[in-house]
C-alpha cells in the first residue's frame, strides 16, 4: 500500500521591512531620476520657481563638469531660460513616455 504524501507547509508572509530614518519617500510613478546629460526633450521638472520642459538638448562646459540645458516655462511658453547643474547631480524629472507605459 502506497505511503500518503505529506501537505506542504504553508509559507507565511515575510514581513515588510518599515523604511529606515532619514531616507526620502519613494517617488511617484511616471517620475525617473537622471543625469543632467541623459535629458531628453519634452522632459518636465519643478523646482521653486516652477515647473519647466526641455526644449533644447543638454551640452557641457568646464570640461564636461557643469551641465546646461535650455527649458521653458509650461504654463508661460515665452518664457526660457537656460538651467545649470553639475554634472554628477541627478535631476527628478516627469517623463512622457515612463507617465504612459513604454511603447
Amino acid at each position: 500500500m502506497a505511503k500518503p504524501r505529506p501537505e506542504k507547509k504553508r509559507q507565511k508572509a515575510k514581513p515588510v521591512q518599515p523604511p529606515l530614518p532619514g531616507m526620502p519617500p519613494p517617488e511617484p510613478p511616471g517620475t525617473a531620476r537622471v543625469l543632467p546629460m541623459q535629458l531628453q526633450i519634452g522632459d518636465r521638472m519643478t523646482d521653486s520657481t516652477g515647473e519647466w520642459q526641455v526644449v533644447g538638448r543638454p551640452y557641457t562646459t568646464a570640461g564636461g563638469k557643469n551641465s546646461h540645458v535650455r527649458g521653458q516655462r509650461v504654463d508661460k511658453p515665452g518664457v526660457t531660460e537656460t538651467r545649470l547643474w553639475g554634472s554628477y547631480e541627478k535631476v527628478t524629472v516627469i517623463r512622457r513616455a515612463t507617465a504612459e507605459g513604454k511603447r
